[in-house]
């Protein structure tokens, strides 16, 4: 096969397969070259998520004839000069071929007008067909794309809906917001606005973009070390997320991604956050164009400094020295309350005495504390070296060492609520046990007629919960519980459309939610195993959990799946939490019950509910 040239047609075509990956790319070049022409004022406007339309309009510098019609050429531009040039850009764009190969893949239209023109100029490129002619028009510059890829199948068919394409539009618009809070920023969709942003200070923005709650708990950073200036604001610990969505970086105003800085930023918090938290940031490190190159990705999403060390050290001395400085003392705010559910006020009214709740839950078996007392030392033995393997008996406020018989504790368990519904009575037991005791309020020791086992109660309550998640789902909807009063939570923007675009699998949930105004929401019932949890937080982790090939139905996908095992975790029983004979007893026979043996001895993490050990076991440890 020999070797030849292609086709201009060819050549911008595949140049769009590098620059163009879908409407979201259209719009990041198109805006790129409206903030290097000056710009003020800044519209996009799309439709059917950018697969249909996109229109992005400013009143820059605009071009004249001749400059409009070299813009639709191949690496033609008017910010690059000589070779040096490349080397210390200073502008969005710099390549000059992002209008050719956009125009190659769908249906062009360019109009634009410069200070010194009479009139506009209008370029129309149809099926590879380009028209130019006056218009009139005002200074600036409006380009429409329609029908992108409409000749390009094989690219069109990866696009994804049109609400995921719009999410992937709003993501980057908002970073745009941020970075440039000088611009009046507008958004329309379908032809109804969805934003818009007047021009104001970077405080301000942030509040409008991410919310009261967020920018209320922000923390300065202004720091200048080794040439490098690193700008912006952090979040306070108890708003990180469970995603890195609220993670806005920027090197010279220009959004990238840099996951070693990420990850630095991330190191700075040190033991503040917990390790599956990210926290908030919108920084922008302003470094000498010679020091970075932003030439390195197809679509200028990533950089690659001359000196990465000292730039990665410098961020981190930032953010650390700027926490180290301000107070992180929690902001509440006077809404921040806990609600009651409507059946706990009436519980309150008609619950029993403590002196009723005593006489119902003493238990007296001189032959059980005897047991319990015989085996207390061995048992001890073990449960140290499982505390070990699972980190578990050091979170226990329970001194160490100290084994609860359930015969000694007249208190019952507040837990009991939280097993799964099995509708059996005491001695409608799956296996023969008798329990010897609680161990730190953690462990239940339980004899049975092969030896002895000890119970992970949070283990095994985790487990319990997610099987009544499971099932509930399948069924329809998880049980919910109304609260006494609504429970109003405020989020940022991407946060609201997360919830707006899956409110029907929140529902499902057992969530009752309804829109207030502008992001901020009322939450009226909750899933009922969840009602003492922190509402706002949950709701926050379940809506990170929607990717954005998220679906809901019966199939319990990956992401719902991680879902079900928050939920789960946050509604078990805790370790610390001391159980009546009654509760115990509910968690053993229910875990029994299980009908997956493959998944009733672990919890949703892949830690053992139960470890066992024979009497065969014990004489061979005691030497008999």
């Amino acid at each position: 096969m020999s070797i030849k040239i292609l086709n201009q047609d060819l050549i911008n075509q595949i140049a769009a397969g590098e620059v163009v990956e879908r409407p979201a790319s259209v719009v990041k070049e198109l805006v790129e070259n409206s903030i290097d022409a000056g710009a003020q004022n800044i519209s996009i406007e799309i439709k059917n998520g950018g697969i249909n339309l996109i229109k992005v309009s400013d009143d820059g510098a605009g071009m004249n004839r001749e400059d409009a019609e070299l813009s639709i050429k191949q690496h033609a531009t008017s910010k690059l000069a000589t070779t040096e040039d490349l080397y210390r850009i200073n502008t969005m764009g710099f390549r000059g071929e992002a209008l050719a190969s956009i125009s190659s893949v769908s249906q062009f239209k360019l109009i634009t007008k410069d200070n010194e023109s009479v009139a506009g100029t209008i370029v129309e490129i149809v099926h590879n067909d380009c028209n130019i002619r006056e218009i009139g028009s005002p200074v600036g510059t409006s380009i429409e794309v329609a029908d992108l890829f409409y000749n390009v199948p094989a690219r069109q068919k990866y696009l994804k809906t049109a609400v995921t394409e719009f999410n992937h539009v709003v993501d980057l618009f908002l970073n745009f917001c941020l970075a440039y809070p000088e611009i009046n920023w507008k958004l329309i969709h379908n032809d109804k606005p969805v934003y818009q942003f007047p021009v104001t200070d970077i405080k301000t923005r942030i509040a409008d973009v991410l919310g009261e709650e967020v920018s209320k708990n922000l923390i300065e950073v202004n720091f200048h070390i080794n040439e490098m200036t690193v700008k912006g604001v952090i979040g306070k610990p108890q708003i990180a997320r469970h995603n890195r969505n609220l993670q806005f970086l920027f090197v010279n105003k220009r959004p990238v991604n840099e996951y070693i800085v990420a990850k630095k930023i991330k190191d700075a918090y040190s033991t503040l956050i917990s390790k599956d938290l990210f926290p908030v940031y919108i920084l922008n490190l302003s470094v000498n164009t010679d020091k970075v190159d932003v030439n390195v990705h197809p679509r200028k999403l990533e950089v690659r400094f001359s000196e990465p060390q000292i730039v990665y050290r410098t961020v981190y001395s930032a953010v650390s020295s700027s926490l180290d400085e301000h107070d992180l003392v929690k902001n509440i705010s006077p809404t921040d309350k806990n609600f009651m559910p409507l059946g706990k006020v009436m519980q309150q009214k008609f619950s029993p005495t403590a002196e009723d709740k005593s006489k119902q839950n003493h238990f007296s078996s001189s032959s059980g504390n005897a047991l319990s007392n015989q085996i207390m030392q061995f048992s001890k033995k073990i449960l140290d070296h499982d505390a070990v393997s699972q980190g578990g008996l050091s979170d226990s406020p329970a001194a160490p060492g100290n084994i609860h018989s359930p015969f000694d504790s007249p208190t019952p368990s507040p837990s009991l609520q939280q097993t799964v519904e099995t509708g059996m009575t005491e001695n409608q037991e799956i296996i023969d046990f008798n329990i010897l005791g609680q161990i730190q309020n953690s462990y239940i020791l339980v004899e049975v007629w092969n030896g002895i086992r000890i119970y992970d109660q949070h283990a095994v309550s985790e487990r319990l919960q997610y099987e009544k998640i499971k099932r509930q789902w399948r069924i329809g909807k998880l049980s919910s519980q109304k609260l006494l009063l609504p429970n109003n939570i405020e989020l940022t923007v991407a946060e609201a459309r997360a919830l707006s675009d899956n409110k029907i699998v929140l529902e499902r949930l057992g969530f009752e939610i309804s829109e207030l105004s502008g992001n901020t929401f009322a939450i009226s019932a909750v899933p009922q195993f969840l009602i003492n949890s922190d509402i706002k937080e949950v709701v926050l982790e379940i809506t990170g959990g929607f990717t954005e090939d998220f679906v809901a139905d019966d199939t319990i996908s990956e992401p719902l799946n991680k879902i079900f095992n928050m939920m789960s975790c946050r509604s078990a029983i805790k370790f610390g939490d001391e159980l009546s004979e009654d509760g115990m007893r509910a968690l053993i026979n229910d875990i029994e019950r299980v009908e997956d043996n493959k998944a009733k001895y672990t919890c949703v993490h892949g830690r053992p509910c139960v470890i066992e050990h024979t009497f065969d076991d014990l004489r061979k440890m005691f030497h008999r």
